[in-house]
């Protein structure tokens, strides 16, 4: 995997956070989350969730029954979030917080997400297809909120493949809700557009020239949001 990533806080200590870690030989967990609001508030809640995220915390593997193996067994993506959601209810803090988690097997390729209120992550292959990552549930803290679309399960789960030379994007709402200082804001196409355009570059360049283009869209203006962008592609 090459793996590249900037974060520009608006305020000091600001409400986003990712991390990627391995848990086993072939498997990495990745997320990226934003907590409602910023500051030092928002950043508690982002320390708190860290913690629940660990890879020893218990809420990412679990124990294997069959004694002879004793390797544990990875929690799918959807089982984390749900036990997020059960940690995590608005009372507890008066905050709710959008999230992706994902895994993914560095020997197969196969990655898999669910994807709790928070923008859609971007693949761009390497034939130049794009694909948005949109299966998941209401955000963190939200309690029932999928029923009113329909969904039987809290946080439906996506499965897909990656190949040498995919890419994959994965960023917070700061970016494409950036705004000119005439009030136009980024948007979801126009930062594909802009990922589509720098697709033959490394991923340090992408990520490094799509936070450019970014600021150069608002004329510089200071960022209203914690901006958190997240590329990796494998080899």
């Amino acid at each position: 995997l090459s793996i590249a990533w900037k974060f520009e806080p608006c305020e000091h200590t600001g409400g986003d956070i990712f991390n990627m870690y391995p848990l086993d030989d072939d498997h990495w967990a990745l997320y990226m989350l934003d907590v409602s609001g910023h500051g030092v508030q928002a950043a508690m809640v982002t320390v708190s969730v860290a913690q629940f995220l660990q890879p020893n915390s218990g809420h990412l593997l679990k124990p294997n029954i069959n004694r002879s193996s004793g390797a544990p067994h990875i929690k799918t993506p959807a089982e984390v979030l749900t036990a997020l959601d059960a940690e995590f209810p608005f009372e507890r803090f008066n905050n709710f917080f959008t999230i992706t988690y994902m895994v993914i097997n560095t020997k197969t390729g196969d990655l898999s997400y669910s994807n709790a209120g928070h923008p859609h992550s971007i693949i761009i292959r390497k034939d130049g297809n794009l694909e948005l990552l949109q299966k998941g549930g209401p955000a963190i803290g939200m309690g029932d909120f999928h029923l009113l679309s329909g969904q039987t399960q809290r946080f439906e789960e996506g499965l897909l493949q990656l190949k040498a030379g995919d890419k994959l994007f994965v960023y917070t709402d700061g970016i494409i809700e950036y705004q000119h200082p005439d009030g136009k804001f980024y948007g979801t196409e126009r930062f594909c557009e802009t990922l589509l355009a720098l697709q033959d570059e490394s991923i340090s360049a992408m990520i490094k020239q799509s936070i450019d283009a970014l600021l150069k869209f608002g004329d510089g203006t200071k960022p209203q949001d914690d901006i958190t962008l997240l590329g990796l592609e494998l080899l």
